[in-house]
């Protein structure tokens, strides 16, 4: 079971992460077009293309593959935290924060920080991301429901 539910964990929450990247890219978009009452022309809406492409590629995905890896293997040692949708929804939080300076710092290399201002803000959004894409998708699966990959129980009368 585990070995099929990963990739499909896997792709299930790029989808909602690439989903989620495209309304707030529209979200900004549509205020932009609101401020200057103009549409990009076509060398600008290339330039977004470009721009949407490249953080989804070096910063989104990443960030994503590894949080989503590194909590089943968490879970698995840990049942507790995987049981719950709070526990669930702070343990990937968690995991994905602890992941994003080494994204940020070897895959995000269009990205410069400009403060820490600016790098609490990536670190908030593509984090925060990854982890919502990985918690939506497994409450809106029944397959990917919460304790999925935690490891199974013990049959013993007295846990050792």
């Amino acid at each position: 079971m585990g070995v099929t539910i990963v990739p499909n964990q896997l792709r299930t929450s790029a989808g909602v992460l690439l989903a989620g990247w495209a309304v707030l890219g529209g979200a900004v978009l549509g205020l932009s077009l609101l401020q200057r009452g103009t549409t990009p022309d076509p060398v600008g809406w290339q330039a977004l293309g470009v721009v949407y492409r490249t953080i989804a590629v070096q910063a989104l995905l990443p960030e994503l593959g590894f949080t989503v890896a590194s909590w089943l293997a968490l879970a698995w040692l840990w049942r507790t935290a995987e049981r719950s949708r709070l526990g669930l929804g702070l343990g990937l939080a968690g995991v994905a924060a602890l992941w994003f300076p080494f994204v940020g710092e070897r895959y995000f290399t269009v990205w410069e920080s400009t403060g820490p201002g600016t790098y609490a803000a990536t670190w908030a959004l593509v984090a925060g991301g990854a982890a919502a894409a990985a918690w939506v998708s497994r409450l809106a699966f029944p397959a990917l429901e919460p304790g999925f990959s935690a490891a199974p129980g013990s049959r013993d009368i007295v846990e050792r």
